[in-house]
């Protein structure tokens, strides 16, 4: 589980950062094509995580996905 703790961290820090900018920008009257095209990006990248977010909360019926690559392979001797 601290993968997924440490990938909702950085999410959260990402989300931010991106709402941050999306502040700047909406406090400018005027925007040039650069800064307009980063706002698209923004606001595509937030429709990413919001996808992202949603299949973490939509388990899998398979638990070898959720818990394979945490535990370990049982060996027999």
């Amino acid at each position: 589980m601290p993968y997924l703790a440490e990938r909702l961290s950085s999410l959260r820090h990402e989300i931010t950062d991106l709402q941050n900018l999306n502040v700047l920008y909406s406090q400018q009257s005027q925007h040039s094509p650069i800064e307009r095209t980063a706002s698209g990006v923004r606001e595509s990248r937030l429709v990413q995580i919001k996808q992202e977010l949603s299949k973490m909360l939509n388990r899998p019926d398979d638990t070898a996905v959720w818990w394979g690559s945490s535990r370990k392979p049982n060996h027999v001797a």
